[in-house]
């Protein structure tokens, strides 16, 4: 099976928001949808992939501790904490 490259936005068991990994559809189709991760696009110029995580969805300013202090910030790819 092949992996799909994602860039985290928020930190999600051991990454860190800015990292990048690999995973299986499904699991990177579950971190898309619940907003821990992008879809790294390698069409996209390295700057803009590199870019601060919430920089492109206007959350400049915001903190990790604002958006990891919500309810479920910790949830796994299923969506439970």
């Amino acid at each position: 099976m092949s992996k799909v490259i994602v860039i985290f936005e928020k930190n999600w068991r051991g990454y860190a928001a800015g990292e990048t990994a690999g995973f299986d559809a499904s699991v990177a189709d579950s971190l898309v949808e619940a907003g821990f991760a992008i879809e790294a696009d390698e069409k996209a110029p390295r700057k803009a992939r590199n870019a601060a995580p919430g920089a492109a969805k206007g959350n400049a300013g915001a903190s990790d501790a604002d958006t990891d202090s919500k309810s479920g910030a910790q949830a796994d790819a299923d969506g439970k904490p």
